[in-house]
């Protein structure tokens, strides 16, 4: 896995002290009482930084099991902990659990942390943290993708659990660093998620808005204080009134920009830019409950899309385009053949071959989700009709893009490893996720899929490129390139770094001047 380094000097100094200092501690037995965030200076949180988004919330529900969107995952990490947690390269270390002990391929013993309440007051409790675990293991919610079904915590003491998977579960550390650990009693009491998100994070759920979700710094928390006293996640739909916004100091920080955003604060010495990025992946999603059920019209597709060309003229050359289900950055990404290479007599002829050799009509819905969405799109349809596709385009606000993608054939949108990991992308293509991303269900794939879960260290590269290669080859959707998360940065937010994730688990220890 490819590191990203802030763009400026000193920081991976600082890293590499602190993994220095953590890597001496832990020959000592003191890593696992560390706190994990920097605390505030002189203990006071102060200040206020506020986030420009593309995206709001994917819904006025703050349980972090049941979303995927940017927001969500920026609100959940600072409200809620996870048992273990990333440092900003990707390494998990302690984090609600002080320790933790790998006892076979399907179980894992961890040590909970003591003295931790919720932002309500009550204290965290083994309960709570099977019932975060075992809903999942249950099914039925979105992110249960990201464990084995059935999977379980057995409570050994009040402070002693084990995990247990019915099944082999080679990345379940990933998985218990992304998993948000919520209070028994409202997962008991689900109409409680639609007051706000309670958690025992570094940060307290305030008030949404219908456009901003704010948080406040929670003083008391058990890894420090965090340095910023408030945060703001800001919804700006329209991409020139979101550099303005940046530019005019209404914003701090713009998320998931464009080239042209970028060029925008070239020579700008009031800004810098953060690059460390999620592996994630530019897709046209594809329905296959219609026409693009048919192997060969898919297959048709992308021999028609000039991906490189789209790269390097629209996105800049910002973008990577890769030859595989994963994107580049991702571990375990390997290049695989055919490469689907832009060919338009190659196309017609799938296309005579497939079951609409006199063409087809897609329906495809377009917004401002992703960086340059509309004017790819536009690309994709008119390459599309090169090769005797019609492809009839709705524009949508990015909300209901969202809630009402799966009702096209065709449509723009980010696949992103949220835990760091190649199996949480492809999850996407399994049980219930599958179907209501894709109205997809492969049962070759999915045996494919459950062999690289439960492959050791030793085979499990063999196993995701298996994966990997069957998506490929069947082009279940459009492959389109990388999508580089940069973020544009006001200097006077100081400290700041990301993990590879998609939330802000790390802003805790960032300050503003």
């Amino acid at each position: 896995m490819e590191k990203f380094g802030i763009e400026r000097g000193g920081s991976k100094g600082l890293a590499s002290s602190r993994r220095g200092f953590l890597q001496g501690a832990a020959a000592m037995g003191l890593a696992s009482v560390l706190p994990l965030r920097a605390a505030a200076q002189d203990g006071m949180p102060s200040g206020a930084v506020i986030f420009g988004n593309a995206e709001p919330p994917t819904a006025n529900y703050w349980d972090p099991a049941a979303g995927f969107g940017l927001v969500d995952e920026q609100v959940a990490s600072l409200v809620h902990d996870s048992l273990l947690s990333f440092d900003q390269e990707g390494n998990i270390g302690p984090g609600l659990a002080v320790s933790h002990e790998v006892k076979s391929d399907k179980v894992v013993a961890l040590t909970l942390r003591e003295g931790v309440t919720f932002h309500d007051g009550s204290p965290l409790t083994a309960e709570d943290v099977k019932a975060s675990i075992d809903r999942l293991g249950a099914g039925g919610l979105a992110q249960a993708m990201v464990v084995t079904p059935g999977i379980t915590v057995e409570i050994k003491s009040p402070t002693e659990i084990e995990v247990v998977s019915p099944d082999a579960f080679g990345v379940i550390l990933s998985a218990l660093a992304y998993i948000k650990i919520l209070p028994k009693a409202n997962i008991d009491n689900p109409d409680n998620f639609g007051k706000g998100g309670l958690g025992t994070g570094p940060y307290k759920f305030v008030s949404y808005d219908g456009t901003s979700v704010i948080l406040e710094a929670n003083a008391d928390y058990w890894g420090g204080a965090p340095g910023i006293k408030t945060v703001t996640f800001r919804y700006i739909e329209d991409a020139q009134a979101r550099i303005n916004a940046l530019l005019s100091g209404q914003v701090d920080i713009l998320t998931r920009v464009s080239a042209e955003d970028l060029s925008r604060v070239k020579d700008n010495d009031e800004f810098y830019i953060n690059s460390q990025t999620p592996p994630a992946q530019i897709v046209a999603i594809y329905q296959h409950n219609g026409p693009l059920g048919d192997l060969k019209l898919r297959q048709a597709i992308a021999h028609a899309i000039n991906r490189e060309g789209i790269a390097a003229s629209i996105m800049q050359g910002a973008n990577a385009v890769g030859f595989s289900s994963l994107p580049t950055t991702s571990s375990l990404y390997e290049p695989l053949e055919p490469k689907f290479e832009y060919d338009l007599d190659k196309a017609r002829a799938l296309m005579a071959e497939s079951a609409y050799p006199d063409g087809a009509t897609l329906r495809m819905s377009t917004s401002t989700l992703v960086p340059n969405q509309i004017e790819i799109d536009q690309i994709i349809a008119a390459s599309l009709e090169s090769i005797g596709i019609k492809v009839e385009v709705e524009r949508l606000e990015v909300g209901a893009f969202r809630t009402s993608y799966n009702t096209y054939d065709i449509n723009l949108n980010t696949l992103a490893i949220f835990d760091y990991d190649p199996d949480f992308v492809l999850g996407f293509y399994v049980g219930g996720t599958a179907e209501a991303v894709f109205h997809y269900h492969d049962p070759v794939y999915e045996e494919l899929y459950a062999a690289q879960r439960a492959a050791t260290a030793e085979t499990r590269q063999a196993a995701v490129t298996a994966a990997a290669r069957h998506l490929w080859e069947n082009q279940v959707t459009l492959y389109l390139s990388d999508e580089t998360w940069h973020f544009i940065v006001n200097k006077r937010v100081q400290g700041y770094v990301r993990a590879p994730l998609i939330g802000e688990n790390l802003l805790g220890q960032a300050t503003v001047a």
